[in-house]
């Protein structure tokens, strides 16, 4: 919505290329996660740029960082689910549910629309893409600082609610120290004519944080990706054979993080001028 592109992208990477691949993408702030997974395509990463051509332009720098043309991006077609709701209950797995309300956002197609975004807009994006003031009035302080009215910043951010370009504003839950040590990204083949279908019923799952229709090159056969969030790597198997039994499909692997590399939020409308 505010004009970037977004897109998942696996690399199959040596080894002895891991190291100096993972330094020179630490430094691309465009490049937000990146994780070695249990696959051939062993690093997985996130990429949002600016354009479409800024985002070639990070591909390209890291096949030629890598020597390989082996980095595809596995950009989403549709998303079925972004919500995190993890359940604190005896055994974490459960059977509740989650909504469809402003938590999340349930089959949308992408790209959405295209968003006018002003300069003021802008100014205030930069300022809550951050961690918001922990004082009794933080929208007072934003307001401060940008020289506006509070009233006129709440209503200007309720208007990024309206129409998408805020999903939330939230404390942020580091599912990994509240006990959620085990996540994996479940991947399905699925007939086109089933995505509909079956992307609905893995959404609903509580422990399911997203779920996307991809599309994906030849050499990796799967359509749907889920990420399943558990308590150990059996708790996360134990639930992926449950999904696979509900949707009924039995061509489906998982992959599991083992090294994170980079962990970090996208920051917008910070790049130099001409980059995009």
């Amino acid at each position: 919505n505010l004009g970037y592109v977004s897109t998942l992208c696996a690399a199959r990477v040596p080894a002895a290329k891991i190291p100096q691949l993972a330094e020179f993408m630490l430094d691309i702030t465009e490049i937000t996660h990146n994780y070695l997974r249990n696959h051939f395509y062993n690093m997985w990463f996130t990429v949002i740029a600016c354009s479409e051509r800024r985002l070639k332009q990070i591909l390209d720098s890291i096949r030629k960082v890598l020597g390989s043309n082996e980095v595809y991006s596995l950009p989403a077609e549709k998303i079925f689910k972004i919500e995190v709701r993890l359940s604190f209950k005896d055994g974490g797995l459960s059977p509740k549910v989650p909504s469809t309300g402003s938590f999340g956002q349930i089959g949308r197609k992408t790209p959405a629309t295209k968003i006018t975004i002003t300069e003021q807009d802008k100014a205030l994006i930069r300022l809550i893409q951050d961690n918001i003031p922990a004082s009794l009035t933080p929208f007072a302080d934003i307001a401060r600082e940008l020289q506006r009215d509070e009233h006129d910043v709440l209503t200007t951010l309720q208007k990024f609610l309206d129409i998408g370009i805020l999903r939330r504003l939230v404390a942020i839950l580091y599912h990994q120290k509240a006990g959620f040590t085990s996540n994996a990204m479940g991947v399905w083949s699925v007939p086109e004519q089933r995505v509909d279908e079956v992307g609905y019923k893995l959404a609903s799952f509580a422990e399911v944080s997203h779920c996307y229709q991809r599309s994906t090159p030849p050499s990796f056969p799967y359509n749907l990706f889920t990420m399943v969030h558990a308590r150990s790597d059996e708790e996360c198997r134990a639930l992926m054979a449950k999904m696979a039994e509900k949707v009924n499909i039995t061509n489906y692997t998982m992959l599991f993080s083992h090294t994170e590399l980079k962990k970090s939020s996208m920051r917008y409308f910070l790049e130099p001028c001409g980059v995009c």
